[in-house]
């Protein structure tokens, strides 16, 4: 069983030294630039990026300060999942006006283009009411289409998935691609992920491209309009061949293989096909189309935190200082000593079982020497010379701050907890999410909201990437539970904070309790039952002045009660004349005795 360890260790041992000891750090200092490494990049006329993305992605595997940081982005921005809001609400109580303003939008859209400035007539009720209930309907429908895409865009893993690898593409790379596939009826079925280190840019086209684009014109409702843009495409390095894909909107057909823009399918050739659309996710960088990751203004410090790893990881094998000596005076040992010697400390004194096993030292003295120069055997132990400790441990550790400061990342995100607390930890949380991942996120959204959502034609619901939960929950419930209870919040209102808080959508209630202060329900004052004053011609909200004049109509009625009572009482009592009750003779013997019974008769 020794055996084979010692055999598997030395066979990872030899792997490690052959794949990752100095090949990371040469490759890395060699980073591209120009056509160098581009290969069939450059024969199909693709731009080289200003870093080599394969080395990137070397240097990333190899680095112990890159992969902390990317994966504290990838996780907190976007491990999170998503949810739904809705673009319009249309359970509230003014929903009505929301409707009519969005109806006016819309005819404001679609009114006389000759004259923009002419009155939009206001839409009547029955329009109102009629647009309400189709809006809901169709704000179902969608909702569903939504679950169902986000839940199956992907082949072999979750939307989650997908976002994450981008991330990591994106953070490492500087750029992160989505492939887009349509169905027969043009619209998005799947998205696929690409690696970014197989993917070149092609030059923007020379001719602007007339692309249609829908813009929101009311909460409810896109308009569609026709811009020119310059366009460019991209090719992928897929084993020997490249394929070319167009930009994501991109209407013209363009061919998988050669990558040339064609007037229909029909002129493609055989085994060809049309290119597929490609998202492209980029780190701006202002002097190149391709995207710059963030950490490469401390590349150095990368590459010189990996070369003092591996000095300290050869030192174990290339050590210079032996960890004693053996020094004889007035001799020599035998020829067949030392051979012996460095056996026995190879083999025989490792191990607990060797702890006290003995070496035993012959010298042989010279044949003239005196009797006070005798052969001596000395040992020297050498390891007051030896290192340590790891060298360029500080260098190491700065360097690992330099890069957590490119990244914005606080210590606790990369798994460094020194020097921490509760509410230091708190606020680097807080910073973190207010600084670093929540403009990333709201970044992400809007590209979704925009191009993506537009496209499938998404009118009703807007994507929102959910944060993770980094308020104290007990604290945050007293404080709804405090303004619910006050009547500042509703407790549908309550209700919302709470779905955003725990990243869980909460099921509607369509009560009308949940619609009212919670003190006006505890009252038992139903503010949209019953009109008191129905001949007022104010609205069913009960108004504080009404609150009092009720309050003080009780009151009168409560005193007019009391005195019809007491007229009552008064009624059946005449004043001034004893009231006689009549009581049974046994039943007045039995209280009084016989003696006062006799005496009465």
């Amino acid at each position: 069983m020794t055996e084979v360890a010692s055999g598997v260790e030395a066979r990872v041992e030899a792997l490690f030294k052959a794949h990752v000891v100095g090949g990371s750090v040469q490759r890395a200092t060699a980073l591209a630039s120009g056509e160098d490494g581009m290969g069939p990049f450059a024969s199909a006329g693709a731009i080289a990026p200003p870093y080599d993305p394969d080395a990137l992605c070397d240097l990333f595997e190899h680095s112990s300060s890159l992969r902390p940081n990317v994966d504290a982005y990838v996780t907190n921005i976007d491990g999170f999942g998503h949810r739904y809001e809705p673009a319009i609400e249309l359970e509230g109580d003014d929903v009505d006006q929301r409707v009519a303003d969005a109806m006016v939008l819309e005819r404001a859209v679609a009114g006389d283009a000759d004259n923009p400035d002419a009155d939009v007539p206001e839409p009547k009720e029955d329009e109102i009411a009629a647009r309400r209930q189709e809006l809901r309907r169709l704000s179902r429908i969608e909702k569903a289409r939504l679950e169902t895409f986000f839940g199956f865009c992907c082949h072999e893993h979750s939307f989650v998935d997908l976002r994450r690898r981008t991330r990591q593409d994106l953070e490492v790379t500087g750029n992160a691609y989505w492939e887009v596939l349509r169905d027969a009826r043009g619209r998005i079925a799947r998205f696929v992920y690409v690696p970014a280190h197989t993917v070149r840019l092609l030059p923007l086209d020379a001719e602007p491209v007339e692309v249609e684009e829908r813009v929101r014109v009311s909460p409810v409702s896109y308009d569609t309009v026709t811009v020119a843009r310059r366009l460019r495409r991209y090719v992928q390095l897929e084993g020997a061949a490249c394929v070319f894909f167009r930009s994501f909107g991109d209407p013209r057909i363009v061919s998988r293989r050669s990558g040339k823009v064609v007037e229909s399918e029909d002129a493609l050739r055989e085994q060809d096909g049309p290119a597929h659309e490609l998202i492209h996710f980029a780190i701006h960088s202002p002097r190149s189309p391709y995207g710059v990751p963030r950490w490469v203004g401390n590349l150095l410090s990368v590459l010189g935190s990996r070369s003092s790893e591996e000095v300290n990881y050869l030192y174990f094998e290339s050590k210079s200082v032996p960890p004693l000596a053996l020094l004889v005076s007035g001799g020599k040992l035998s020829e067949q000593s030392v051979p012996r010697i460095e056996r026995f400390i190879e083999e025989n004194i490792k191990g607990k079982k060797n702890f006290h096993r003995i070496l035993i030292l012959e010298a042989e003295g010279a044949a003239n020497a005196s009797e006070s120069a005798k052969a001596k055997i000395e040992i020297v132990p050498l390891t007051q010379v030896q290192q340590k400790d790891g060298l360029f441990q500080a260098y190491d550790e700065r360097n690992i701050d330099k890069v957590g400061s490119s990244f914005r990342v606080p210590r606790l995100l990369r798994g460094d907890s020194r020097d921490l607390n509760r509410s230091t930890a708190e606020a680097a949380l807080r910073f973190a999410e207010d600084q670093v991942f929540a403009p990333e996120r709201d970044e992400f959204d809007f590209m979704i909201n925009r191009r993506i959502l537009p496209d499938m034609g998404i009118r009703f619901w807007r994507f929102r990437s959910q944060t993770p939960v980094t308020r104290d929950p007990e604290r945050t419930s007293d404080m709804v539970t405090q303004l619910v209870r006050v009547g500042v919040l509703t407790p549908e209102e309550g209700r919302m904070l709470a779905s955003d808080i725990f990243n869980r959508e909460l099921a509607k209630i369509g009560d009308d309790w949940v619609k009212r202060p919670i003190t006006l329900t505890l009252a038992g004052v139903q503010t949209s039952s019953v009109d008191l004053w129905p001949d007022s011609g104010k609205d069913l909200t009960v108004q504080a002045k009404q609150l009092l004049a009720l309050r003080t109509a009780l009151e009168t009625e409560e005193q007019g009660l009391a005195s019809r009572r007491l007229e009552l009482a008064r009624a059946y009592h005449r004043e001034g004349e004893p009231e006689r009750v009549m009581v049974p003779d046994a039943e007045f013997d039995r209280w009084f005795g016989d003696d006062v019974a006799t005496e009465a008769k």
